[in-house]
């Protein structure tokens, strides 16, 4: 990507950051358990140390274009949501030191590389020219709907569905909320193991729509559990009928009506195992949901020990889970030296963060509406 191209796409890509973040004050939040800005931050500062560096090894096996297409389908990870963390940690971490630093918009930031910029920005286009429906990554330029699937795909998941009653979408919707919850604390209060996309219209005034909840049986992140769900993944998958749905720059979904389960037609609740997906029966669903429910009380209570500094450094285990899925997508291993390069990043920002010294300040660009979010001032271009 020429420098140029590098600009542009770092301002539009912070237009719709900052609505992101400012739909349901999302720039405010916090959590009892985790220190949600501290880690934010520590994850960024990862990424602007070592993405460059993940996203050059991993292009030595392949081309950007093979990994956006073998994203492509159901339960697939890495995800939107995860091209998308890649590009808003990394253009995070990066503000964050601009700020530090006290460098006015227009001025390089001391160490960094065009090259670099132009290598991760680069890479998050081209994965999602070949990933996303007509290559339109950001929600401003695509549209509510958000289509992962190519015609042909989505027709023969549109196969599956079954026609359900109240009972069934009631037991089913419980136990779908009971594992959702379990990846919200699994990801230390991220929603990055949710991911919605569609809809994908199949006439009549119907559509499909699709719920994946991912990483299940994760044992990347540092968590010491007594059982796991048994299952990688659960997608539920609605065929809907009068429901407008929306989804935004990381997955979430927003429909009208709000509350749409007297609208579905017809769903199937699939698990993908190697690639192949199965029904799966209710029984098997809900025990799926006994057993992360259990998984969440024990990751309750861990989390209530963590010092300060354990709640910040987290972030680094969440932003090396996130990026490491595209080398392992290539087929390349770096599971080990993603840990190893995050936890010294870690160790050498958690300090300030904790003791007060280096404040969050990216979070108060990404709350303001005035001026650019991120700067596209390039230090040798």
């Amino acid at each position: 990507m020429a420098p140029q191209e590098a600009r542009e796409w770092i301002a539009r890509y912070g237009r719709d950051v900052r609505a992101f973040f400012h739909a349901d004050r999302r720039a405010t939040l916090i959590s009892p358990l985790f220190n949600v800005p501290g880690r934010l931050v520590v994850g960024s500062h990862c990424y602007a140390d070592h993405a460059p560096w993940v996203l050059g090894r991993t292009l030595e096996r392949t081309e950007p274009e093979e990994l956006g297409r073998r994203m492509r389908g159901l339960c697939r990870r890495p995800s939107y949501v995860s091209l998308n963390a890649l590009m808003l940690g990394y253009l995070n971490g990066r503000e964050q030191r601009r700020l530090l630093a006290g460098l006015a918009p227009g001025e390089p930031l001391p160490g960094e590389t065009a090259a670099d910029v132009a290598l991760v920005v680069g890479t998050w286009r081209r994965i999602g020219e070949a990933y996303v429906e007509e290559g339109a990554l950001l929600p401003a330029e695509r549209g509510p709907g958000l289509r992962v699937l190519d015609p042909e795909a989505a027709g023969a998941l549109a196969q599956l569905v079954r026609p359900t009653d109240a009972e069934g979408r009631r037991r089913t919707g419980r136990a779908m909320a009971i594992i959702e919850l379990y990846t919200f604390i699994l990801n230390g209060e991220a929603r990055v193991g949710v991911f919605h996309h569609g809809p994908y219209d199949l006439g009549g005034g119907e559509a499909l729509l699709v719920r994946e909840l991912v990483g299940l049986d994760d044992r990347f992140l540092p968590w010491e559990l007594p059982v796991r769900p048994p299952l990688p993944n659960v997608a539920r998958v609605m065929r809907l009928r009068g429901v407008g749905a929306r989804v935004d720059l990381f997955g979430s979904l927003v429909t009208d009506p709000v509350e749409y389960a007297d609208r579905i037609v017809a769903e199937a609740v699939l698990a993908v195992e190697d690639g192949v997906p199965r029904h799966l029966p209710i029984d098997e669903l809900e025990a799926t949901a006994e057993a992360a429910g259990t998984a969440q009380v024990a990751m309750y209570e861990q989390a209530v020990g963590w010092s300060a500094e354990r709640q910040v450094a987290y972030g680094a285990d969440l932003y090396a889970s996130l990026v490491a899925g595209f080398p392992r997508l290539a087929g390349v291993d770096l599971d080990g030296e993603i840990r190893e390069r995050f936890a010294a990043t870690a160790e050498r920002v958690v300090p300030g963060l904790t003791s007060g010294d280096e404040p969050p300040l990216v979070l108060g660009r990404l709350g303001a509406s005035d001026g650019e979010l991120y700067s596209s001032a390039l230090a040798d271009a």
